[in-house]
């Protein structure tokens, strides 16, 4: 038994007439009449009579064709999900990506998917964290790699942490900040900081004032930069520090120092952006290749 022969048997049990379920299913007549009495061998039953007065549904037949129909209509389903899978899996994968954050683990991340998809397409945009959740919410993007977003900003997603860093500022190397281990967020002047511009990156003033200690009316970003390169250029020339997260020196290298607040230390998460219940194929693999990177943890003494 075949597939076709199930949809033969329902288009005449549909018709009942064996000349308008041909025309229906684009066969000649004689060969849909060979398929209709090989199908009844091969159950061992009468599906269909047949006299002058037309076709008829045996008892039996009437009982399998609702049988028939949800067999055709599984294997329907089936094919159309093997297509979408096949699809998913060479789909060109959309990540958004904050590059100062995640200078330390793109590289790895993306090299493990590699090999996880077999070497599926990915395209990378150098986002903000707000572009990245509309990205998301919108479909443009399948994930994204960046900060954790703040309470409430993360609905219908889920934000996967894969490393914690430390907070505070970097410096010129010839500061006096470079000098110390750690520093009190007290010493920081409120004005002459060098940070991001708002425009680009709206949630970093309000963020400053914050780790700081400090009204946002009453912290003063004289140097406005339009990404991490710029930065790093105006805090080496000697404009003044900048708060910022533990990976930017990873992106400065020694151009500038980097010091760590020692009162009240802060931190920032940074890890994948999904959406919830996400099922796409490559887009788990994905989330498996960033879990890699989590560091294991620690061993109690």
């Amino acid at each position: 038994m075949e597939l076709r022969h199930l949809r033969y048997f329902i288009a005449v049990a549909e018709e009942l007439n064996f000349g308008r379920a041909a025309r229906r299913l684009h066969v000649s007549q004689p060969p849909l009449s060979r398929q209709i009495r090989d199908l009844e061998e091969d159950l061992h039953v009468k599906l269909l009579e047949r006299d002058r007065q037309g076709v008829r549904l045996t008892r039996v037949g009437r009982a399998l064709l609702s049988r028939a129909r949800r067999i055709v209509s599984d294997a329907e389903a089936l094919r159309t999900q093997a297509r979408k899978l096949e699809e998913e899996r060479c789909e060109e994968l959309q990540i958004g990506y904050a590059p100062s954050p995640t200078v330390g683990i793109i590289g790895g991340i993306l090299a493990r998917y590699q090999e996880l998809a077999g070497g599926a397409p990915v395209t990378l945009h150098d986002l903000s964290l707000s572009e990245i959740l509309a990205g998301l919410r919108s479909g443009r993007l399948h994930a994204g790699l960046t900060l954790r977003p703040g309470a409430g900003e993360a609905r219908g997603l889920r934000f996967e942490a894969i490393r914690r860093y430390s907070v505070g500022i970097i410096c010129s190397c010839s500061s006096p900040f470079a000098q110390l281990g750690a520093v009190p967020p007290s010493l920081i002047p409120s004005e002459g900081l060098v940070g991001y511009r708002s425009k680009d990156f709206p949630e970093y003033h309000a963020w400053t004032a914050k780790v700081l200690g400090r009204r946002k009316s009453r912290v003063v970003i004289a140097h406005e930069c339009d990404g991490v390169m710029s930065l790093i250029a105006s805090v080496e020339s000697g404009r003044g520090p900048a708060v910022v997260g533990e990976f930017t020196g990873a992106v400065a290298g020694n151009r500038v120092c980097y010091t760590p607040f020692s009162e009240k230390p802060s931190s920032m998460e940074v890890g994948l952006l999904h959406r919830q219940n996400e099922r796409r194929e490559n887009v788990r693999k994905l989330i498996s290749s960033a879990l890699e990177f989590r560091p294991a943890p620690k061993k109690r003494a």
